[in-house]
């Protein structure tokens, strides 16, 4: 009679185990796919600060290639 309670209290917290883990699983899962979404944002935003960045490039080299001509005397 023990030994058959033993059993089924083994069984059961097996059977609890294997519940747990296949939570922990799905949580898991859960997590990878909210880390590629985070880090195709990172990927998204490193692209707009590369294309702000080429902007302002630009804009300084414009800025400063029209200082030096309205710096240039005037005929």
């Amino acid at each position: 009679m023990k030994h058959q309670r033993n059993r089924q209290e083994t069984q059961q917290r097996i059977h609890e185990l294997r519940e747990t883990l296949n939570d922990l699983e799905a949580q898991l899962a859960g997590m990878e796919v909210e880390e590629k979404a985070q880090h195709e944002q990172i990927e998204q935003l490193d692209d707009y600060i590369d294309a702000v960045d080429t902007k302002l490039s630009s804009l300084q080299l414009f800025w400063n290639s029209l200082k030096q001509e309205w710096r240039k005397p005037r005929e």
